[in-house]
């Protein structure tokens, strides 16, 4: 017990001030300010997921076979409504960048998250990253839950594009989707050519990213170009957050002349049906799950409320 709350002080003590934006993933990266700060602060995410149901394992976290490799999950909650969290790239744990936000929903909800093949505990895997590939991960791992559709996708940045190509292909399957800076192909396409792109892929090259991980940004760019001309399905109910850090580091690439089109019009030029579909812009640099859980929680529930 005092473990956990040591790490609970830990945790949440550290205020967002401890962090500057200067963000390398999909348009802007983030250097910690205080690594030191950081390192405390996820050990202490993850000392409290191990201490769920007394420190002894936790039963929430799920390992299942897709396509012959294990992939690991956490569930938890009820409801009548699931809530599926798909990660951000390159996410040390997908679970842990959830946690906050995941505590608080899945209190109404069942909430889901699941940690994609290179990631968290997850083994890797040489299949192509392909949109139609990881929706079929996706789903072929909800259905291994026993988790039966429609779902409530909340995808985190990279994870935009799997969910607007799930809900157009399989509609019946996708209720809803709350997204949390999700990319949109816009971005992307207005972001690099081909050309400028594959410099990406160079400078990728020369880190430490396993293999599957390295493929998904790999076809991020052609995942994005699959998607060009596809928008949210007319009936699609979606909440799309934004945070003001990723809104001014877009206003600093046109600034810069690379792009010519806002974060907030690249997210409303994706709406068919404006009384379904709402863009939102919340005062958070950066890290929508972990600096504004609260607040989404709140959103979301309300806007679930209303589906």
């Amino acid at each position: 017990m005092l473990i956990l709350l040591f790490a609970l002080g830990l945790a949440f003590n550290f205020e967002e001030e401890n962090f500057k934006i200067n963000r390398k993933n999909e348009g802007y990266n983030i250097v910690k300010k205080s690594v030191l700060a950081k390192v405390l602060s996820l050990a202490a995410i993850a000392a409290i997921v191990s201490c769920l149901g007394g420190c002894s394992g936790n039963k929430n976290y799920k390992s299942i076979e897709v396509k012959g490799k294990t992939m690991r999950a956490h569930v938890d909650g009820s409801g009548d409504k699931t809530i599926v969290m798909l990660s951000r790239w390159d996410s040390d744990s997908p679970i842990d960048d959830f946690l906050p936000l995941y505590d608080d929903l899945r209190k109404d909800y069942k909430v889901v998250v699941l940690e994609y093949f290179g990631y968290g505990n997850s083994n890797t895997t040489n299949q192509d990253r392909t949109n139609e590939n990881m929706v079929q991960e996706i789903r072929t791992a909800l259905n291994k839950l026993n988790i039966e559709p429609p779902y409530i996708l909340m995808p985190y940045e990279i994870s935009g594009l799997y969910s607007l190509y799930y809900a157009n292909k399989y509609p019946s399957e996708v209720s809803a989707i709350v997204g949390l800076d999700m990319s949109l192909p816009q971005e992307q396409l207005e972001r690099w050519t081909e050309e400028t792109f594959e410099e990406t892929k160079e400078e990728k090259r020369s880190s430490n990213l396993n293999h599957s991980v390295m493929n998904q940004w790999n076809s991020f760019y052609s995942n994005s170009k699959e998607l060009e001309n596809v928008k949210y399905p007319h009936d699609l109910p979606v909440l799309a957050l934004l945070s003001e850090g990723k809104v001014n580091s877009v206003n600093d690439i046109i600034k810069s002349g690379i792009m010519k089109t806002s974060w907030v019009n690249v997210n409303n030029n994706m709406v068919t049906n404006p009384e379904r579909q709402i863009v939102k812009v919340l005062d958070v640099k950066y890290d929508l799950p972990y600096f504004k859980a609260d607040e989404i929680a709140r959103a979301s529930k309300e806007f679930i409320e209303n589906l």
